[in-house]
């Protein structure tokens, strides 16, 4: 039993992942709680205490970008009632969106394992069918199937043969949406070769299919099946391609019956499966391109840029109206004539006096003008003469008469 298979469920999304294994600071083989951000694997009495901060060891090799198993999914689509998949699912603890990623003829070969890869490190949640290991959808089958193609040169889909592929399929995207970090609403599809027309036919059928990106597919018929496809399409061929060339026409010209959104990318030189590591087709420039523009198609409906809040003060405003212009700070606005009234009439000087509107006269040289803060104030009283009999004051005035009369 490895350590991976002793993990907690449902660890604290902040605090990373609780496994069995060696602390990265007391080398104790014992449970831990892997930093993801900081990269080290600490016990609890390390971690409560904060000891990565104050350690000079190194940490562990880093959190890998995703994760993959290999699951048996619930289906009555084939004798035995499961289907093995593969399952490709990012370390982040964020919600991300999910694809299907539809195998082709030779099962899981190196260009559909690299569609996931690539997928799950753009943090998408990935799961892959294993159509070669299915029981009752063997490679016998898919190949007896191929041949129809050659036949006829289109993937007929309404046969019963190719019933249960689909019932996967949809099995399959009800499975990955209900792991615990996939959000449901959005979800794509991505196929290649043989592939891509079961991916085309199966959303087609599926209207919780947004996007879907293919590589050199071929088409289905009848072609009637895509006039409910609304997602946007993207195919991918080689200039070179003998085998699914003319597909790209018919595909273009039920895009323009059907309505539904479709571009191509056609690469001068490639040929058929040059997306194929192990194929002699193998062309690094033109696969590095064609895996980047498919890429760019599924993070336009999956991860689209989030959009900022508008401010309150601006909720209110039409966003499609003309901003208004701005006047110039020197600019006055022109009164209208009519507005402006009879001239007014001159007021008439004061008998011996300046008409109005004339200036003052300075001041006098004889009386200095002083500034506001030196001004003179107001001139102080005398003070008041001080009462009779007060030291200081007049003498009480001397009595007459007699002083008997006076008492």
């Amino acid at each position: 039993m490895t350590d991976e298979d002793l993990m907690l469920e449902g660890p604290p999304g902040e605090f990373g992942s609780g496994v069995v294994g060696v602390c990265d600071i007391c080398h104790q083989r014992q449970a831990v709680i892997v930093l993801s951000k900081e990269r080290f694997k600490l016990c609890v009495i390390d971690f409560l205490n904060k000891a990565w901060i104050k350690t000079d060891a190194k940490p562990a090799a880093p959190t890998p970008p995703f994760t993959s198993s290999r699951e048996y999914l619930p289906t009555r689509a084939v004798p035995g009632g499961r289907a093995p998949v593969v399952v490709l699912s990012p370390t982040k603890q964020v919600k991300r969106p999910s694809v299907l990623v539809v195998p082709e003829v030779f099962g899981l070969t190196t260009q559909v394992l690299e569609a996931g890869v690539r997928l799950a490190h753009e943090g998408y949640e990935v799961i892959l069918p294993d159509f070669a290991k299915t029981p009752g959808v063997n490679l016998a089958t898919y190949a007896k199937l191929r041949g129809y193609r050659m036949l006829f040169d289109s993937v007929p889909v309404s046969q019963t043969r190719r019933e249960p592929y689909l019932r996967v399929l949809e099995d399959c995207r009800l499975h990955v949406r209900s792991r615990p970090m996939v959000d449901p609403t959005h979800f794509g599809v991505l196929g290649i070769s043989y592939g891509g027309a079961l991916a085309l036919a199966y959303a087609a059928q599926t209207p919780e299919v947004e996007t879907v990106a293919l590589a050199y597919p071929f088409m289905i018929r009848p072609t009637g099946w895509l006039q409910a496809l609304r997602a946007s399409v993207l195919a991918v061929y080689g200039a070179d391609d003998n085998v699914a060339a003319p597909s790209l026409l018919l595909l273009r010209e039920a895009a323009r019956r059907y309505g539904f959104p479709f571009e191509s990318l056609v690469l001068p030189g490639a040929r058929h499966h040059f997306l194929n590591r192990d194929s002699k087709a193998y062309r690094l420039p033109e696969a590095e391109l064609a895996w980047t523009r498919m890429m760019a198609h599924m993070k336009v409906s999956l991860q689209p840029p989030k959009v900022a809040p508008t401010p309150p003060h601006l909720a209110s405003r039409d966003p499609l109206a003309a901003p208004r212009p701005t006047p110039p700070a020197s600019a006055k606005p022109a009164v209208p004539s009519a507005a402006k009234g009879p001239d007014p009439v001159p007021a008439s000087p004061a008998p011996g006096g300046k008409p109005p509107g004339t200036p003052a006269a300075p001041p006098s040289s004889a009386t200095p003008v002083l500034p506001p803060n030196l001004s003179a104030g107001p001139t102080p009283s005398a003070p008041p003469p001080p009462a009779a009999g007060v030291p200081g004051g007049p003498r009480a005035p001397r009595p007459t008469g007699d002083r008997a009369t006076q008492a």
